[in-house]
């Protein structure tokens, strides 16, 4: 009889944990019993279920709330306006305790001290939410995604302005070469204005303005220095693929809030998102097919402590595909229930079907421990470091509560699921599972095939024209000429009357060469007043006037990209900043950014002086 109950009590023992496990409620049950005490002033009841939420947490695996730590972050800056100190203190301490490395808690913990004047406070704060951006992969991504747009409209706008140098610069000999050629052709004043016209030609042929700077990168390019042929080449490839970069940028934005996505994140960044678990429901009602998104359901399941469920979706994803993970995710509820033969099996599975994935051998080290077997334990434990030591060690460093590590489907996986299901189109009438990319389908726009056609052809009309010399102009008077015009031995940077006056200094009237000086005063005088102008709206543009490629073209992106970030920092980038603190931190900076671009680039302008 003492027998009996000896054993009785220890099978009670062994399932009392699975027990406690499954009475155990669910997160979304808790958070708003701590809010609905907090809204009654009952600060210590507030902070049980606080406590309790977290621990509850921890037994699930779930090591952030971002969720409710925005909740509480928010409730603290509304009882602060409403000057309730102690609710405002326990949202600011609670928001820390469920999610201290979100980015939208600190930015609104910025922005209440900043309404109240706190500056020693809410400056720290913001910067700690700018650095909390990376930590974050959602917050990460959108940042960077925006960023990205940004980097592409200042680069765009650069490609624009080092167009019009280049017409600038080299659309009078093009148009003298141009009349050279028609005159052929046609005689009297209709050479002119059709070598105008040419200069101009997708334009007239309703082409739009992107053509035409593809049309001038085309023909400037064999007038062009090295450093700006160069430069044509690597911004027509550029423009090119900006399009099919923003298309995957859109497609990064819309579908890191998918639900397939928003699972996978949540079980790396082991984070809790009350409606991810609804949302994916409904995708596996429609695609019941697919072995990650069982996978992800289960793990939602225990993040819900749901072991059963979970279990179940486990079993589905390993009928559909027989894949290492899923077993391991088996073995590890076995474990929890002090099964430890039928996880031994499932850990050993996951062996066979993946010997490289190393939370498998950790985990099978760790019941070979509880079953006392502490030579295998020794041998698996080695054979995961060997797979991934620095993995392992971080996990031996901080172990998880229940001493196993459950698989978790990398963040890649779901969006190549996610992409099959928008492409499938089996979805798409679910939010967030509308979102693919195509890299072909994308490619097929204006801007990209002109992009590429004047990459391609730029180099191979400039070789071909190569043999019949383009045409110059003189650095001093500005006159153009071309091989026709002056004979290739004399000097290719200064016309015939210059070589005279500047070079050969031989016989020339003296009323001929104060003509021809009054003629150099008036178009060095002009192209310093122009650049002068000109560098006062768009610094570095004077720079590329000059032929000082390099530096105008980076002072011009630098102006540019503050430019726009000041522009669109409140709806581009930085991405979850709730309160106006981070905007106007990055609007600043971004002024001043652009204020020192100016005065660098612009006010060496201002002090040159003519070469006469």
């Amino acid at each position: 009889m003492k027998r009996r109950l000896l054993l009785f009590v220890l099978a009670w023992l062994c399932l009392g944990s699975v027990w406690a496990r499954a009475e155990q409620t669910a997160p979304r049950d808790v958070w708003p019993q701590a809010t609905s005490a907090i809204d009654n002033g009952d600060v210590d009841s507030a902070t049980r279920k606080a406590n309790e939420l977290t621990d509850l947490g921890k037994s699930y695996g779930i090591k952030n709330f971002p969720l409710y730590a925005e909740s509480a972050a928010s409730l603290a800056s509304q009882a602060m306006k409403r000057g309730n100190r102690p609710a405002a203190d326990w949202g600011n301490k609670i928001a820390d305790q469920l999610d201290g490395n979100d980015p939208a808690v600190a930015f609104t913990k910025a922005d209440a001290a900043t309404e109240q004047k706190n500056w020693a406070k809410a400056i720290p704060a913001a910067v700690g939410g700018f650095a909390n951006i990376v930590k974050k992969y959602r917050a990460r991504l959108l940042s960077r995604s925006d960023m990205a747009i940004v980097i592409i409209a200042a680069i765009a706008l650069t490609a624009i302005i080092f167009a019009i140098a280049l017409f600038v610069r080299y659309g009078r000999a093009m148009a003298h070469d141009f009349r050279e050629t028609l005159s052929g052709w046609t005689r009297g004043g209709a050479v002119t204005v059709l070598a105008f016209a040419l200069l101009f030609l997708p334009l007239f042929v309703w082409l739009g303005p992107m053509w035409l700077l593809f049309y001038w990168f085309v023909i400037f390019f064999g007038y062009a220095g090295g450093v700006e042929r160069a430069l044509i080449i690597v911004l027509a490839l550029v423009i090119a693929a900006a399009p099919i970069f923003l298309d995957l940028n859109a497609h990064w934005i819309a579908g890191v809030d998918g639900p397939i996505v928003l699972s996978a994140i949540a079980g790396q960044e082991q984070s809790y998102y009350p409606e991810a678990l609804h949302r994916l429901e409904d995708v596996v009602k429609i695609v019941p097919n697919n072995a990650t998104l069982h996978l992800l359901m289960g793990n939602l399941l225990l993040q819900e402590g749901n072991d059963q469920q979970a279990a179940s979706h486990y079993n589905q994803s390993v009928q559909i595909l027989d894949s290492a993970g899923a077993h391991v995710n088996i073995g590890n509820l076995y474990f929890l229930d002090n099964n430890w033969g039928a996880a031994i099996n499932e850990y050993q599975r996951a062996e066979q079907l993946d010997p490289h994935l190393a939370i498998a051998f950790y985990n099978h080290s760790i019941v070979s421990g509880e079953t006392y077997k502490f030579d295998e334990q020794a041998q698996r434990l080695d054979q995961a470091k060997k797979i991934d030591r620095n993995s392992i060690e971080r996990i031996m460093s901080n172990p998880p509560p229940q001493k196993i590590v459950m698989y978790r489907p990398p963040i890649s996986d779901a969006w190549d699921v996610s992409s099959g299901i928008a492409k499938s189109g089996a979805a798409r009438a679910l939010f967030g599972n509308y979102s693919s990319f195509d890299p072909i389908l994308s490619a097929r726009n204006p801007i990209t095939l002109g992009g590429a056609l004047a990459a391609v052809f730029a180099p191979l009309i400039f070789l071909k024209r190569r043999r019949h010399g383009f045409a110059g102009s003189c650095i001093k008077c500005g006159r153009t000429f071309c091989p026709r015009c002056k004979s290739g031995r004399e000097s290719s940077t200064y016309c015939t009357q210059c070589i005279h006056i500047y070079l050969k200094r031989d016989g020339v009237s003296v009323a001929t060469k104060r003509t021809k000086l009054e003629e150099v005063g008036q178009h060095q005088s002009g192209m310093l007043r122009r650049n002068r102008m000109i560098a006062t709206i768009l610094p570095g543009s004077a720079q590329l006037l000059e032929g000082r490629t390099l530096i105008g073209a980076l002072g011009l992106f630098i102006f540019f990209f503050a430019v726009c970030l000041a522009l669109l920092v409140g709806r581009l980038a930085p991405v979850l900043a709730p309160g106006e603190l981070a905007k106007m931190i990055v609007r600043v900076l971004a002024i001043l950014l652009a204020v020192v671009t100016w005065l660098v680039m612009t006010v060496p302008v201002y002090r040159r002086r003519a070469a006469l």
